[in-house]
């Protein structure tokens, strides 16, 4: 039985071996605070295009009407909200890469579109914090979403067959032990630390 287990073992970490790049590179992200879209210091993509405001309709009926003549690219349903400043109506548009923002400019007829993109760190950032809960219509993102599902679960599949593993083939190795150890005590050490 462990020969298959152990088997499984490590194609589960073939399988993630990715995703963990990705969580990784996304942890060194946070923990370096790399500039988000707003403060990169690279300025938005802006366009300005004709659209005619239809009367009596709600602020999230505009959004909806703004997402089905534009369609961005690998984006969820509009954040609609207005501005407190200047009352526009502002429907924003998140995906991995990055924001597209559009203001409503209703006296003048038209949208002011404004598309920031992320670096390839923020775009990891993103990636490593997309669930299966995201709410888009773009299949990639669906995909990549089910992987880190299909991920979380056998990350715990590696940590219950590797303590089995352990636990049952490498007793007669003293760094087994010993590791087993480290680890349990740095993860006691941290959980009271931090209680």
């Amino acid at each position: 039985m462990n020969n298959w287990i152990r088997k499984l073992h490590i194609y589960a970490g073939l399988l993630n071996f990715s995703i963990l790049i990705v969580f990784g590179l996304a942890g060194l992200v946070v923990t370096f605070d790399a500039a988000d879209i707003f403060h990169s210091g690279n300025e938005p993509r802006t366009e300005v295009l004709p659209f005619t405001y239809p009367e009596s309709v709600s602020d999230k009926e505009i959004a909806n009407l703004i997402a089905q003549k534009l369609q961005p690219a690998h984006t969820g349903p509009p954040n609609a909200h207005r501005d407190p400043a200047t009352h526009q109506l502002i429907s924003d548009f998140y995906s991995l890469n990055g924001l597209v923002r559009v203001t409503a400019l209703e006296p003048t007829n038209q949208l002011r579109i404004e598309a920031y993109r992320n670096s390839i760190w923020r775009f990891l950032d993103n990636a490593h914090a997309t669930t299966i809960a995201e709410r888009t219509s773009d299949g990639g993102v669906r995909a990549w979403a089910w992987y880190i599902e299909f991920s979380i679960w056998s990350l715990i599949f590696l940590i219950v067959s590797g303590a089995w593993l352990g636990l049952t083939e490498r007793q007669r190795f003293r760094w087994t032990n010993i590791s087993l150890a480290a680890g349990c005590a740095v993860f006691a050490a941290f959980y009271f630390l931090t209680k």
